[in-house]
């Protein structure tokens, strides 16, 4: 293998692990990201430390500080309300076009993994199976543009609230709201759809508030 393909592969492996530290709230808002200390942990050089960190920097969750270096990004209430807000945009969006393409072969990928996340115990296990729900909900739909906007606010509202709550905090809440929206899918429904995923963002965006660290 090509040393500049080693090397982008050491770097893709560094972004993920800072991520889930990120998810898991590792590091406080507002905390410095050393590049030494992330690279001595990891066991890596300081190249794809700093490359990861470019591009967590380009998905919104790092900052970088004029002078000082990558900082944790701090988000506001304000903030998240406008995450949200695009969320709501952008998945409906999406949604209304995925609806009328699932088959039987998506719907029951979909309730697979609805059923894994049913039996979630963990809040990382609870992170990857409610995004996984949410990708295989949009997927028919074939829009990679629009999920990668999709997962650039997914990954900017989880690290603000997933860290602060357990996966029962709103447990029952998010089993009912996703098999309503399995239901919508089945009968081919796209309004009753987006109807429940504009309520499901919403009660979620509440739980963000909540969870979001006060000044």
């Amino acid at each position: 293998m090509p040393a500049s393909a080693i090397a982008q592969t050491t770097s893709s492996a560094v972004t993920q692990l800072l991520r889930q530290s990120l998810d898991h709230g590792r590091w406080a808002s507002g905390s410095p990201l050393r590049q030494e200390e992330i690279a001595a942990e990891f066991g890596v050089s300081r190249v794809p430390v700093r490359e990861a960190l470019f591009q967590l920097q380009a998905e919104g969750l790092v900052e970088m500080v004029p002078n000082k270096g990558m900082y944790v990004r701090t988000v506001s209430a304000a903030d998240l309300r406008e995450l949200f807000r695009l969320r709501r945009l952008i998945e409906t969006d999406v949604l209304a076009e995925a609806v009328p393409l699932h088959d039987a072969a998506s719907i029951n990928r979909l309730e697979t993994v609805q059923a894994a996340l049913d039996k979630a115990k963990s809040v990382a296990d609870w992170i990857a199976g409610d995004r996984g729900f949410h990708e295989a909900l949009y997927a028919p739909a074939n829009r990679p543009e629009s999920m990668t906007m999709v997962r650039r606010l997914r990954f900017l509202v989880d690290r603000f609230y997933f860290a602060r709550m357990k996966p029962t905090a709103r447990a029952q809440g998010w089993h009912e709201e996703h098999h309503a929206l399995i239901r919508a899918v089945r009968r081919r429904d796209a309004k009753a759809a987006a109807k429940v995923l504009q309520a499901h963002l919403a009660e979620t965006e509440r739980s963000a508030l909540v969870a979001l660290p006060t000044t």
